[in-house]
């Protein structure tokens, strides 16, 4: 069932394409972008505490349709194939230890309704807007501002409207509430939204300014439980000479719990982000049964890239304490990654 929402999913992506007006073909080509990506990660006090990898391989293409006067759609489409071996936690769509899946990271037409960037309607696969977390090139990297406790989902299936008035961007998202595969087991759905400061979808680090977001929803979990979230966060990033500061700050309810979040990072790099480091601390905290449990989670990480096309990443965390357990636990993380455009 879930292959056949998928594959109608694409096949009207492709008829949407088909139905713009032909003369927009005419100049523009579509703009294509290949990965080849192996991530490894060891978790020295897991109870296995195996040595795990994936591996991924994809396309990025990307496509502005352009009418007489003005644009008139945008295609995103980011396709991959992700193999796991053995892997520490690894994502739910995998059902065995060694196991390959197809993954539609990006599937979306962004329609220019005013022609001009201020008011567009979006249908398809994308990630939510929320927080800092956005859609760049580099979104496969080790280093993730992705908070999973605040809305349990990355990206989502459904349809929005977004755009940029002055230099503040607005967007939100009506979506599925079923992450990476369209299920609409136990009818889950997803509302969110963010307006603020305009980012560069190109680049891995955000541009200085500030947003207000919010998501609520039942978020289907890997498991097949309804999960009722609502949040709202607050999220800034500001630049000192080659110093960053990013942080983020969020509360509301998990199901019937009351949770607050928050991610701090302090970053450094250079001018075309080749050699980037980082610190970062997330804490997520949530009341059960009136008492607060905390989850807390230290990580410095590296990321190179000498080699034109070439990527290096390396990563160590510290969790603290956890949910699930009051012990430390030492997570060491690494990747090759290879893009070619």
């Amino acid at each position: 069932m879930q292959k056949k929402h998928l594959l109608k999913t694409i096949c009207l992506t492709i008829l949407c394409c088909l139905a713009l007006p032909r003369a927009t073909y005419a100049n523009n080509e579509w703009s294509l972008a290949y990965e080849v990506v192996a991530k490894g990660n060891y978790a020295a006090d897991y109870d296995s505490g195996n040595l795990g990898f994936l591996y991924s391989a994809g396309i990025d293409a990307r496509k502005v349709f352009v009418g007489e006067r003005s644009n008139i759609a945008t295609a995103n489409v980011q396709l991959d194939v992700w193999c796991t071996d053995n892997q520490i936690m690894p994502a739910p769509i995998f059902e065995k230890d060694h196991d390959c899946e197809g993954v539609a990271r990006n599937l979306s037409l962004n329609f220019h309704v005013s022609g001009d960037g201020r008011f567009n309607v979006m249908v398809g696969h994308t990630e939510l807007p929320f927080g800092l977390e956005v859609p760049v090139t580099t979104s496969k990297s080790l280093r993730s501002l992705l908070t999973p406790r605040d809305l349990a989902l990355k990206v989502d299936w459904g349809v929005g409207i977004n755009g940029t008035l002055s230099g503040i961007s607005y967007a939100t998202l009506l979506s599925r509430g079923s992450g990476l595969e369209y299920r609409e087991r136990n009818s889950p759905w997803a509302f969110s939204g963010r307006i603020g400061t305009a980012f560069n979808r190109q680049r891995l680090l955000p541009n200085a300014g500030f947003g207000l977001s919010f998501f609520k929803g039942d978020v289907l979990l890997g498991n097949g439980n309804i999960s009722p979230r609502k949040r709202i966060a607050l999220d800034g990033s500001a630049y000192l000479g080659i110093f960053g500061f990013l942080g983020q700050l969020s509360a509301g309810e998990t199901g019937s719990n009351d949770a607050w979040n928050g991610l701090v990072e302090l970053n450094w790099s250079n001018v075309d982000e080749s050699r980037i480091g980082y610190v970062q601390i997330k804490a997520f905290n949530e009341e059960r049964e009136r008492k607060w449990r905390r989850d807390i989670k230290l990580t410095l990480g590296w990321r190179f890239g000498y080699v034109e096309g070439f990527t290096w990443g390396l990563q160590y965390s510290r969790q603290f304490r956890s949910f699930a357990s009051d012990d430390d636990q030492d997570f060491l993380e690494f990747q090759l990654k290879y893009r070619w455009e």
